[in-house]
């Protein structure tokens, strides 16, 4: 393959291929809308700058006159890493910087709902207590095998052991035998109360 097609072939995968795998990776950490593929290509194609900034040496080796011919193992090596792993390891680097910036109150909470909010930074287990629409009550424990869906479709949620409810609305002590939990979707209950566990 003649060099200058060779070199075109590495900077349309430079600006291509990083940028859409940031933006999945992104997309598996971080609750987002369903979006058109037309809505995310700047998005995608800002990754893929950064991807190619930051990793401009090394793709400019791979770019070199016969030095995918002369070093195949290491240039794979390189393609996978400036194409693959780097991309998928910014998104990742960027949700951390902006937990710690969210900490600091510098910036907003990623979360796009209190819902989202509560349940994802949730560290042990508690009680929940759901008031369903034809007026009674469930309620039990929502632990590790629990779980409660994210933006764009918060409100449903698994709890992963029911408890007996006195009248009162108060768990009497005992989880209920042989259940294996409960799936609420948001239109079940009017709302749900969270108890301290």
């Amino acid at each position: 393959m003649p060099h200058l097609e060779l070199t075109y072939l590495i900077l349309f995968v430079a600006f291509v291929l990083p940028g859409a795998i940031s933006m999945y990776i992104y997309g598996l950490l971080v609750p987002q809308g369903d979006h058109a593929l037309k809505d995310r290509i700047l998005e995608a194609v800002c990754f893929s700058l950064i991807n190619f900034v930051l990793l401009f040496w090394l793709i400019e080796v791979l770019m070199r006159e016969g030095f995918i011919g002369d070093h195949p193992a290491l240039s794979w090596s390189i393609g996978v890493v400036s194409f693959l792993l780097a991309p998928a390891a910014w998104p990742v680097l960027l949700v951390m910087v902006l937990k710690v910036l969210a900490l600091r109150r510098l910036v907003l909470f990623r979360a796009k709902t209190g819902w989202d909010h509560f349940f994802h930074n949730r560290q042990e287990g508690c009680f929940v207590v759901a008031r369903l629409v034809d007026g009674k009550t469930v309620g039990g424990r929502y632990g590790r095998k629990s779980f409660a869906s994210a933006y764009p479709n918060p409100g449903h949620i698994f709890i992963e052991e029911l408890w007996e409810i006195g009248e009162d609305g108060a768990f009497t002590g005992n989880p209920l035998p042989g259940n294996e939990g409960i799936i609420l979707r948001p239109g079940d209950y009017q709302y749900i109360r969270v108890i301290g566990g």
